[in-house]
């Protein structure tokens, strides 16, 4: 639930006039902060030739968030987040080329289900620009690759470090690199001036943490694939706190009639559906 309120609210600050790159930078810089508190669980420091492996994962962490944060700018966290969950059958299908799982025929029935679930996400009606719906059920998608390149990664390669060494070393790589969009977001004066440093900061600090919470569970145990199914039920609950939530969050994205938000919720239980039947 934490990633649904932290795009929520970074949402706001993006209808104040925030940049996305700024909320990709903030959010980056974040959990580079956050993140150092898990050195204490220790870990084996690996020789610096093997350093390209956590600058890898940040680099795609940093991909993940720029092209979540387009998506929800784009359309809104309704259409983006149940779309993000997608990455719960990516995962299972790309694992053979990673780590030594291999993916069941019950996964290939959950895709075409998800894939349903998909057309119903992209419901509109007349007050919702069909155009901005496809780019940010684009973005997601594109998101949902690199997540799931991200998890898959730390899962094989997060072990041999220590979850402790690798994951705050990896994330200190994703805000080095987003230092080179400075240029692209928007100057503190400016933030100050649209009164989003709030909501910016509030939406940073949970984004860091339900990112502590998914990398810290994936480097320590494994198992990417059933960690995902736990976390693609974001879906439902991004659907169902956007229709509560978008008068009060002023998204005019999200002022879509109840029809089109109910039929965005069918297309969110059946991503769902799809999830349980791709394990059970």
């Amino acid at each position: 639930m934490l990633v649904v309120f932290g795009l929520l609210i970074l949402k706001q600050a993006q209808q104040r006039g925030m940049s996305t790159w700024t909320s990709m930078i903030v959010v980056c810089w974040s959990s580079a902060l956050v993140f150092p508190v898990l050195t204490v669980m220790g870990g084996t420091m690996q020789p610096l030739s093997l350093l390209w492996q956590p600058a890898m994962i940040g680099g795609l962490f940093l991909a993940g968030q720029l092209l979540t944060f387009l998506a929800v700018d784009r359309g809104d966290v309704s259409i983006a987040a149940p779309v993000l969950g997608i990455k719960v059958l990516i995962v299972p299908a790309v694992a053979p080329l990673f780590v030594n799982d291999v993916a069941s025929p019950r996964v290939w029935i959950a895709a075409a289900i998800a894939v349903v679930g998909i057309g119903f996400v992209q419901a509109r009606d007349k007050s919702v620009d069909r155009a901005r719906v496809l780019a940010s059920v684009g973005f997601a998608l594109l998101a949902a690759v690199s997540m799931t390149l991200f998890d898959l990664l730390i899962q094989k390669w997060a072990p041999a470090w220590g979850a402790g060494y690798f994951l705050p070393i990896a994330f200190a790589f994703a805000a080095v690199f987003s230092l080179g969009f400075l240029r692209l977001g928007d100057p503190p004066a400016k933030l100050r001036e649209m009164d989003v440093v709030r909501p910016l900061s509030i939406g940073a600090v949970l984004m860091s943490l339900q990112a502590i919470g998914m990398t810290l569970t994936i480097g320590l145990f494994g198992d990417a694939t059933r960690v995902n199914i736990v976390y693609s039920m974001r879906g439902l609950w991004g659907v169902l706190l956007t229709w509560l939530l978008a008068r009060r969050l002023a998204e005019s994205d999200t002022q879509a009639g109840h029809r089109t938000m109910a039929m965005r919720l069918i297309g969110a239980v059946l991503i769902g559906v799809s999830v349980v039947i791709s394990v059970t």
